[in-house]
């Protein structure tokens, strides 16, 4: 299995809504494009996807497959896309995250997010919570 097979397959499994395969090829190949990836044992099990134009970043997707989830790789993630995006030059992170996700806000208010406003109806069934961190 490729490596975007792989992200693909986590892409489907860990999303309602997932990006297509040719769009995530597309992403992957922009020179913008940062990729963290996190392997458990021999199966890749999450993967963290965000882009970097001049100081500023975004993060895109973050996912674990669901048995492999509450034990830290989505955290060990976005640390690891966090180093890569500050040496590109990002000083800070900007993110949207569905307004009920309470696992990904408690998770991106502890890497230091803050919540800098909220987007009405962003999802078709919630809001979105933009938030931003210096990096």
């Amino acid at each position: 299995m490729s490596n975007i097979d792989e992200i693909y397959y986590i892409e489907e499994n860990c999303f309602a809504e997932p990006w297509t395969r040719k769009m995530l090829e597309s992403e992957l190949k922009n020179s913008l494009c940062v990729l963290t990836a996190e392997t458990c044992g021999e199966k890749l099990c999450g993967f963290a996807l965000g882009r970097v134009v001049a100081d500023e970043a975004e993060l895109f997707k973050i996912a674990v497959l669901p048995e492999y989830r509450r034990q830290g790789i989505a955290e060990k993630l976005l640390i690891s896309l966090h180093k890569e995006m500050k040496e590109r030059g990002a000083k800070t992170c900007f993110l949207e995250v569905r307004a009920k996700n309470a696992p990904a806000l408690a998770l991106y208010k502890k890497l230091g997010y803050e919540k800098i406003r909220v987007i009405s109806r962003y999802y078709p069934d919630d809001d979105a919570a933009v938030m931003r961190a210096e990096l």
